[in-house]
């Protein structure tokens, strides 16, 4: 056989493409960057000869620049394709043959994929719809995998399990990519502790198309992450320009994050009002129980409204997930389920 035989079978990440009148299943912002700025953007680009390779000066400039929205030095963070590449880079860095991670589900599954393709041995726990990890599963692992918030669950861990965590020697992998709407990091304890490797993204408040993501941690692990990259060629120009104009882009990214956080409570209302139950979310979704969740999800794509059916995962059987859109599209969510709960009555 050609092909390795202990690769995925199937897909790591279904997602529907069914048309849609409302699109609130992938927690992308709802929110575009408007035409003038695009406009702007494009001028820069012109800019830029297409024809060549970016050259390491350009990457090492555009992390001084971005370092000032980032809040930490440039030799303590690296760009990548997207946060999925943080993930990937941490299982080159600390994962592979005779070494050992854990993981917590139900959480993002390319922490699993990763772990599988590097050949890297996996201890999967599963916490179910609380998710809540215990520091005494922290054992002889070369990586801690912590989602925080997690997805599809949305909630946050206690500081004291992170502390815990970190004084392992292990790589402690952080996924703050939810950040923008938790406002929790830890980021200050890469001053204090060289085992820390936190993963922030760009795609989930106004930049999911660009693929942009962060990786924030110790200066000789981001060093020699940018060897492992090739940096800077695993990026392309666009998306060095883009981090280089965030000026352009910040008070649209900012309000594209107040509007989500507030939508969000008004669909935790209409829960309320409704009976449904779910998971208070420091992220830009919200994990709720219905109990026929394939019913309840056709019926939403039956109407245009794509969510994310997430009942087939373990710990999740009667949940699905919404991400919190548009006011529009919140609102078509919002009737449709009215009307769907009245006809299981």
């Amino acid at each position: 056989m050609i092909l390795r035989e202990d690769l995925p079978q199937k897909s790591t990440m279904p997602i529907s493409e069914i048309k849609y009148k409302a699109k609130l299943d992938q927690n992308e912002s709802p929110i575009d960057i408007p035409i003038e700025i695009k406009e702007k953007l494009f001028e820069e680009f012109k800019k830029i000869e297409f024809n060549r390779y970016p050259q390491p000066y350009f990457y090492y400039e555009t992390k001084e620049i971005f370092s000032s929205y980032l809040g930490v030095s440039p030799k303590n963070f690296l760009i990548t394709v997207g946060a999925d590449q943080g993930i990937w880079l941490a299982f080159f860095l600390a994962g592979g043959k005779n070494r050992s991670a854990i993981i917590y589900e139900p959480t993002y599954p390319i922490f699993k994929h990763a772990g599988i393709i590097t050949q890297t041995n996996l201890e999967i726990l599963n916490l179910g719809v609380n998710y809540k990890i215990s520091p005494d599963t922290f054992k002889n692992h070369n990586i801690i995998c912590i989602v925080n918030p997690n997805n599809p669950t949305g909630n946050l861990q206690d500081d004291e399990v992170i502390l815990e965590a970190i004084k392992r020697n292990a790589l402690v992998v952080i996924d703050e990519a939810y950040f923008p709407f938790s406002n929790k990091t830890y980021k200050h304890l890469i001053n204090d502790y060289k085992n820390v490797y936190i993963i922030r993204s760009l795609s989930k408040s106004l930049l999911a198309g660009i693929r942009i993501g962060i990786v924030i941690s110790d200066s000789d692990i981001i060093s020699m992450g940018e060897e492992v990259l090739t940096s800077p060629y695993h990026l392309s120009i666009l998306q060095l320009v883009i981090l280089r104009n965030f000026h352009l882009i910040e008070t649209y990214y900012q309000n594209s994050i107040k509007i989500v956080n507030e939508e969000k409570e008004r669909i935790y209302k209409v829960f309320d009002n409704l009976g449904i139950e779910y998971i208070k979310s420091f992220a830009n979704f919200i994990l709720f129980k219905v109990k026929e969740p394939n019913f309840v999800y056709n019926e939403l794509v039956k109407r245009g409204i794509r969510i994310r059916n997430v009942s087939y995962m373990k710990g999740l059987e009667n949940y699905l997930r919404i991400t919190i859109g548009r006011p529009d599209e919140n609102e078509l969510f919002i009737s449709a389920i009215r009307e769907i709960l009245i006809t299981m009555l």
